[in-house]
């Protein structure tokens, strides 16, 4: 819990920033205004927190149950790393991490689902941030991004794995002052399971792993 607990607090820090810098903030947009500029050459710092569900393991997928089992919706933190490319696009590199477990909810309504083993999903992604507009109000955009999900099931005699991993979401930059921001963002990700085998982690891939996150982050830009 220290991860998040320290991203919680880099959260929480500007929001004693917002009511600064207003006039900027609020100044009429201009074709030539430098901050359309600007902005496109500068770098992003962006620690955020989430909540990331959805996700199903199938039987005929692992050897580790007899059954499907869920992935629990589950809180995940990471951080993105933006260079531009101009145009107001930048590359983004991405480290997001879930910690959370398998469930199974028996097949009843209501019934009381029960943790089977912790799991770690992380995902190493390098993408493009695509904006639809840039101004001191807000700044929409939409992101793509491929690589790498590691899984890692906490189960003794188990290993952890790499597939290859995409996502794509659409979110919104907020800036609060010209190196100060807040980023919400909603995004889908699809990790590829295929029809390889893994017996050192008992992996018999049929179908691949569907999740969805919200998330809320800072940016810093310098």
């Amino acid at each position: 819990m220290r991860k998040p607990t320290l991203l919680l607090i880099l959260l929480l820090l500007p929001a004693s920033l917002l009511a600064q810098d207003e006039g900027w903030r609020n100044r009429r947009p201009s074709n030539r205004d430098p901050y359309r500029y600007s902005d496109q050459n500068m770098f992003e710092l962006t620690p955020f927190l989430g909540f990331r569900y959805g996700g199903t393991i199938y039987a005929n997928q692992t050897s580790l149950f007899n059954e499907d089992v869920q992935v629990a919706s589950a809180p995940n933190y990471g951080a993105n790393f933006a260079i531009p490319i101009g145009n107001g696009m930048k590359v983004e590199l991405m480290v997001n991490r879930q910690d959370t477990h398998f469930t199974s909810n028996g097949g009843g309504l209501f019934s009381p689902s029960a943790n089977l083993a912790d799991f770690h999903v992380t995902y190493f992604h390098g993408g493009l941030q695509i904006p639809f507009d840039v101004s001191r109000q807000a700044t929409p955009y939409i992101v793509i991004s491929a690589g790498i999900a590691n899984l890692d099931p906490v189960v003794q005699g188990v290993s952890p794995d790499n597939r290859f991993s995409a996502s794509g979401g659409i979110g919104v930059k907020v800036p609060v002052n010209r190196n100060l921001g807040l980023r919400l963002e909603a995004r889908g990700y699809f990790t590829s399971l295929g029809s390889n085998s893994c017996s050192s982690c008992y992996y018999s891939y049929n179908h691949d792993l569907y999740q969805g996150e919200t998330n809320f982050g800072v940016f810093f830009k310098f």
